[in-house]
């Protein structure tokens, strides 16, 4: 009688596994509070559309959306659901003295780096997505297939705040102490009233250039803001902060004693 055939063991290696900074932030992300508070933040502009389900007062849904957007969630909604994950990366880790453990492993110091920032872009994009297309959904109800354009440019507006404003919070958190109540200070303060009001600032602000990629991607002269700026330059202008604010991220992280 011949003897059993052995199954050989899987080898393979799941793609995590080459990731371990960002599989840890990813349990870390989904066990905590942050998770949920970004997921509130993703829903309050669906309330303010079952509140125009109710009574468009005279707008019209892309009017109500477009001001929504513009006003209420590239302002304020995306700066504070994001700021919570991005000064949770790195921060939580020093606070809880968790981060010794972390530069102690054969990783770089800029991977730690680059691996949390993955896991905030990751977690922040979907639930931010998830609730702006709710939003969308509430608002267009049945004209909704005639308007995925306004979704489209919405959900890359969207990525793109989640690059721009994760990048500057993570640089924040190691940077500055009390990053958490410095980030709602900056967003209630700087992108949520003075860069809309004072033309110049508006250089200087985040929520313009998410603002102008969402107006270029749109491409409706109707909801096109004053002085956008070209979708090249925009996009050009996050990815230059993204990859400066990581990098000074990184020389922080390396520079630091975390004993």
């Amino acid at each position: 009688m011949s003897a059993p055939a052995v199954t050989p063991p899987h080898t393979g290696r799941p793609i995590l596994a080459t990731l371990p900074i960002f599989d840890l932030s990813l349990r870390a992300f989904s066990g905590g509070k942050a998770i949920r508070v970004v997921a509130l933040f993703a829903l309050v502009p669906t309330l303010f559309a079952g509140i125009f389900w109710l009574d468009a007062a005279g707008q019209t849904s892309r009017e109500f959306l477009n001001d929504l957007f513009r006003e209420l969630i590239a302002p304020t909604i995306l700066p504070l659901a994001v700021l919570t994950l991005g000064t949770n990366a790195l921060g939580n880790e020093i606070e809880d003295r968790t981060m010794v453990y972390l530069v102690l492993k054969p990783i770089a110091r800029w991977r730690i780096v680059a691996e949390k920032f993955l896991a905030v872009v990751a977690v922040g994009t979907l639930l931010l997505w998830l609730g702006v297309a709710l939003t969308w959904f509430v608002t267009m109800r049945s004209s909704a297939g005639d308007n995925l354009d306004m979704l489209v440019a919405i959900e890359l507006a969207v990525l793109a705040a989640v690059l721009g404003y994760g990048s500057l919070f993570m640089a924040v958190s190691l940077l500055v102490p009390r990053a958490l109540l410095a980030g709602i200070i900056y967003t209630l303060l700087w992108e949520t009233t003075i860069a809309r009001f004072i033309p110049g600032v508006r250089l200087v602000s985040v929520r313009h250039y998410v603002v102008s990629i969402y107006g270029r991607i749109l491409d409706d002269p109707q909801f096109l803001v004053e002085q956008a700026m070209h979708l090249g330059p925009a996009v050009i202008v996050i990815v230059v902060l993204t990859v400066v604010a990581l990098a000074l991220t990184s020389w922080r992280l390396a520079t630091m004693n975390l004993e």
